[in-house]
């Protein structure tokens, strides 16, 4: 009895050094230095003179850079090992978010969200190799829902900063970056500098590794939900705001975004209870109704209350999910595997803010969430195969 106890306690330390600089790291890299850009996007727009199509195109170049770091993480964490992309994202998204503070421009704004976008694709691959090599198997689904929820922790903390400062949304990003250097050097310091070796030699990879008839699934899944999600982080805020929704409560319901994003740590658990498959396909019909209701009902913020709850519940369920089936079709190489389910995200987040501005502009908001609905339904069809 003893023996199970500390036991017990050792594999519950084990996972909080992992969990808890991990959950950190997504917080500060996909919370504040990804989508702060949706949340404080109408007081840039305003400050700056941005209009929606070029908005637009900012946000998809954030998830052109977040691609470009998911292909650079494979390499670096298989020949560096975890710590030194860990420590080049907190950096990068320190720098980036400095660099929006300063901006006097589209283009310098530009700059500075391409820099910040980078750090999440170097953040999030690398915890998959250290929750496979140092969290217990019994623990590992709980703990990468965990890791996986910390967007919804940035954007818990974000919200009410945004709301607090008002139309200053300088010293936001400021503040925004003094937080990612404080949990940077916690990260790395926590983080192992190679993991250690397997007894069977890694795959290479190659892309026949990344793309065959088991992955496939998993990855145009994951294009369609990065796609049809990625309009609703980056236009939620300003659709609400045309739609007659003040711009306080809009803010608001986005910070209940975060929060109620926090909830998809139990992800890991329901996987366990119910089945990967089935969790997946409910996480997928939430996600289309919390994105079509924000299109049809979008002026009544009570309904963009439950829109933005729904979201953050589904969207990160989702993120963890898929992270869940990447172990399973990845097992290998759990780093390379992840960066490449983001690959097929960000594929699909390259597209859906640029073409979703341009029917803004065209058609409105409500057209542009409604079309992003319809790329999340159609995910639902690519799921986990029954066990």
């Amino acid at each position: 009895m003893r023996e199970a106890r500390v036991r017990t306690r050792t594999e519950t330390a084990a996972t909080l050094r992992v969990v808890l600089p991990g959950a950190a790291m997504i917080a500060v890299t996909f919370g504040l230095a990804r989508y702060g850009y949706g949340l404080l996007l109408p007081d840039m727009q305003a400050g700056l003179g941005l209009d929606p199509r070029a908005a637009g195109l900012i946000a998809s170049g954030a998830y052109l850079a977040y691609l470009a770091g998911n292909i650079a993480v494979v390499w670096l964490t298989a020949r560096f090992g975890p710590r030194l992309p860990i420590a080049m994202a907190a950096s990068l998204a320190a720098l980036g978010m400095a660099a929006i503070a300063a901006a006097d421009g589209p283009l310098g704004l530009a700059v500075g969200v391409l820099v910040a976008g980078s750090a999440a694709g170097l953040a999030f691959p690398p915890y998959a190799d250290v929750v496979a090599q140092r969290v217990p198997a019994r623990r590992r689904a709980v703990s990468w829902s965990a890791i996986s929820s910390g967007t919804g922790w940035g954007v818990a903390i974000a919200g009410p900063l945004a709301i607090v400062l008002g139309g200053h949304w300088r010293p936001v990003w400021l503040v925004f970056a003094g937080i990612a250097a404080v949990v940077g050097v916690v990260a790395v310091r926590a983080a192992p500098a190679q993991c250690p070796r397997t007894e069977h030699p890694l795959p290479r990879l190659r892309w026949s590794w990344f793309v065959c008839p088991r992955s496939r699934p998993l990855l145009v899944s994951a294009v369609l939900v990065g796609a049809g999600s990625s309009v609703w982080w980056a236009f939620s805020v300003d659709a609400m705001r045309v739609a007659g929704v003040a711009e306080t409560p809009a803010r608001i319901a986005f910070a209940g975004c975060g929060v109620a994003g926090i909830l998809a740590s139990v992800t890991g658990m329901v996987t366990d209870r119910i089945g990967l498959r089935r969790c997946y396909l409910a996480l997928c019909v939430v996600l289309t109704a919390a994105v079509a209701l924000l299109g049809v009902a979008g002026s009544h913020l009570g309904a963009a209350l439950i829109s933005a709850t729904l979201f953050g519940v589904a969207y990160n369920g989702v993120v963890a999910a898929q992270g869940l089936w990447s172990a399973e079709v990845f097992h290998e190489r759990p780093s390379g595997g992840l960066a490449a389910v983001n690959t097929a995200l960000t594929l699909g987040t390259v597209t859906g803010p640029a073409l979703a501005g341009a029917v803004i502009h065209s058609y409105g908001y409500p057209a542009a969430l409604i079309g992003a609905a319809a790329l999340v339904a159609l995910a639902s069809a690519q799921a986990p195969p029954a066990r």
